[in-house]
């Protein structure tokens, strides 16, 4: 095989490979809203935490976990991504309490 046929599938390969990627990414979507949560809202599976909010059941990180008093707040204001092509991929990107003040509580 030449150098030029295999630079040209080489370079072939790298923008399918960016279609693909694009295609991919443009499909996210990322939603912020306010919810009421509950108990049943937040499950534990494998040591992962899950917050199910919309159908959906979104990765929780343990900083995220830990931020969610509900025997003190339950409404709280969720921004979440997830990707269109996978139905239940998603997760949790912020949390605050709602009403929160940036500068403090």
């Amino acid at each position: 095989m030449s150098k030029t046929r295999l630079f040209v599938m080489i370079l072939l390969l790298a923008f399918v490979g960016l279609l693909i990627a694009g295609f991919y990414s443009i499909n996210n979507v990322q939603i912020e809203s306010t919810y009421l949560l509950e108990e049943q809202n937040i499950i534990e599976k494998n040591g992962q935490y899950y917050l199910l909010i919309d159908d959906r059941e979104l990765i929780l990180s343990k900083n995220f976990y830990e931020k969610i008093q509900l025997e003190k707040y339950n409404e709280y204001k969720i921004n979440y991504v997830y990707n269109r092509l996978i139905n239940n991929d998603g997760e949790v990107v912020k949390l605050k309490r709602y009403g929160e003040q940036p500068w403090g509580k």
